[in-house]
């Protein structure tokens, strides 16, 4: 049952975040009612609602009786934090490119920036952001050598992919599109 509530808390998580900033594109609801600073509330509401979906995650991993067994345990811890490691280090890096406006649907919220991110992680990806979360679940689930882990992980990675694909990426296309429309 934990794992069936860990993969439905992957998948509203991401329904959330992006029902949520469309909701404050074509509402400024949270503006509104919270004011200019509220792209910084939602910021620690999606930060808060990310480690309620990881610890779900963790709870599915650590109640399961299904491991992977291909690597010794110590390897495997050793592997499996180090792809922690790099996956934090990965986000971190995005929000360090990114500030909290850009990393937390500041676009929603009327921050826009000038010209498309290439520098730092985007460089060479197109999301950062995701793929480091992905990576960190992974290296989580290895280290406690758990295929219920490696499955959810992979359910978030296709949770990503598809947002990115159609959901997310064709907002912030309109959202861009709009505002070029509004300064031409």
């Amino acid at each position: 049952m934990s794992f069936l509530i860990a993969a439905v808390a992957i998948l509203f998580h991401v329904v959330n975040y992006n029902f949520t900033a469309q909701l404050e594109h074509k509402t400024r609801v949270f503006t509104k009612v919270i004011g200019k600073r509220a792209v910084y509330y939602y910021a620690v509401f999606l930060v808060l609602c990310a480690l309620y979906r990881d610890h779900l995650i963790d709870v599915a991993i650590k109640s399961s009786s299904f491991s992977i067994g291909l690597l010794p345990s110590v390897l495997g811890a050793l592997i499996g934090y180090l792809l922690v490691g790099v996956g934090l280090g990965l986000n971190l890096w995005t929000l360090k490119v990114l500030g909290i406006k850009g990393m937390y649907n500041g676009d929603s919220f009327g921050f826009l920036f000038d010209a498309p991110v290439t520098s730092g992680p985007y460089q060479w990806l197109s999301d950062p952001q995701y793929v480091g979360t992905t990576m960190a679940a992974v290296g989580y689930a290895i280290a406690n050598d758990s295929l219920d882990g490696i499955v959810l992980a992979v359910w978030m990675g296709v949770v990503f992919f598809v947002s990115v694909r159609f959901v997310e990426g064709p907002h912030m296309a309109r959202i861009y599109r709009q505002s070029k429309k509004r300064t031409v």
